[in-house]
């Protein structure tokens, strides 16, 4: 696991100041003001406050030496109701310990997640959780320098920062594969979200594809070109079969994807399964309403929002954790879809 630098001494505006060559007084103007400062030197200023780390502490007068009672948690999109129960139990054990949540919603883009995080530190967060490890490198290094005790959720399998609660997706696509060929399929399609997009959806997929393939069958992927829209997937699901008619069975980056795909199978009269099976990932609520229920892969989102807020409480009250990287696992269900 990575090792975060503690104990180190707080980066103050005068550092920021001596390394950029200019006053204490100009480093307050461009931090608050700056279209006041010159373009060079704001550019000389920015370069010193990435190069240090510094954070400005938008804490007043007697708070600014301690921490808040935040907790800053920083999600891919608040826009589907995957992270919903997990920042739902998040936030009811939190609050049941004098701590409030934060969210921000990053829309898996790492540049809004470094600039989230450091609006976030400037508030002198008592915790901080993240989703999944793929950070840059300013934010990397802004968290390694930090004290606050960190989670990074909703993955597993990489070194982790500070602590790590929840499940592989690799193992996730893997567990689908196996499904699909003890069920018979070996001719197999991919259908996702962009993979530069979420790059957990890309884990899934190779995890699928290494399992299918290690067992001799045929894998075609396809990425959609936005979000889970259902038009879009089903142009594409309309596209694959067209192209690729001997297609029997196919795996879906998250449930709405997978609904996209029912519903052109529906439009075009393809039975499910005995044309095509379909499935999912998340369990989202309607997955056992669709015509047939579907398949799906079951995260842990309570668990993981319940195991979190545990080893933070810990952290805080200065307790020892004996474990603090979680793997979870996740739960395949099986429905008539597949």
């Amino acid at each position: 696991m990575t090792r975060r630098r503690r104990g180190t001494q707080r980066v103050t505006m005068e550092d920021v100041a001596r390394l950029a060559s200019v006053s204490p007084s100009t480093v307050s103007l461009y931090l608050r003001r700056p279209a006041e400062v010159s373009p060079v030197r704001a550019q000389t200023i920015q370069a010193a406050i990435d190069r240090l780390g510094y954070l400005p502490n938008t804490m007043a007068g007697g708070l600014a030496s301690s921490r808040s009672k935040i907790i800053g948690v920083l999600v891919p999109t608040i826009t589907n109701s995957f992270f919903s129960e997990t920042l739902e139990t998040l936030e009811h054990h939190l609050r049941r310990a004098g701590y409030q949540l934060l969210i921000g919603n990053t829309e898996f883009d790492v540049e809004r997640e470094e600039e989230l995080l450091r609006s976030l530190m400037s508030w002198n967060p008592a915790g901080l959780v993240l989703t999944g490890f793929a950070h840059n490198r300013k934010t990397r290094a802004l968290l390694l320098n930090s004290e606050v005790p960190i989670v990074e959720m909703w993955d597993y399998g990489s070194p982790g920062l500070d602590m790590v609660v929840g499940f592989s997706h690799f193992q996730c696509g893997r567990l689908m594969a196996e499904h699909f060929l003890a069920a018979g399929y070996r001719q197999v399609a991919f259908i996702s979200t962009r993979f530069a997009r979420d790059i957990r959806a890309h884990d899934r997929y190779e995890g699928f594809r290494q399992c299918m393939e290690e067992a001799g069958a045929h894998v075609v992927k396809k990425e959609l070109a936005g979000r889970s829209d259902t038009r879009e997937t089903g142009d594409i699901m309309h596209r694959l079969m067209v192209d690729e008619p001997e297609i029997e069975a196919v795996a879906c980056s998250n449930d709405m994807v997978a609904l996209g795909v029912m519903l052109e199978c529906q439009r075009q009269g393809w039975a499910i399964p005995h044309r095509v099976a379909v499935a999912g990932f998340g369990n989202q609520d309607f997955t056992g309403s669709t015509v047939p229920p579907m398949t799906t892969i079951e995260p842990p989102r309570q668990a993981i929002g319940e195991n979190i807020a545990r080893l933070l409480i810990n952290r805080l009250r200065g307790e020892s954790c004996d474990q603090t990287l979680l793997d979870l696992g996740v739960r395949l269900i099986a429905r008539e879809s597949t």
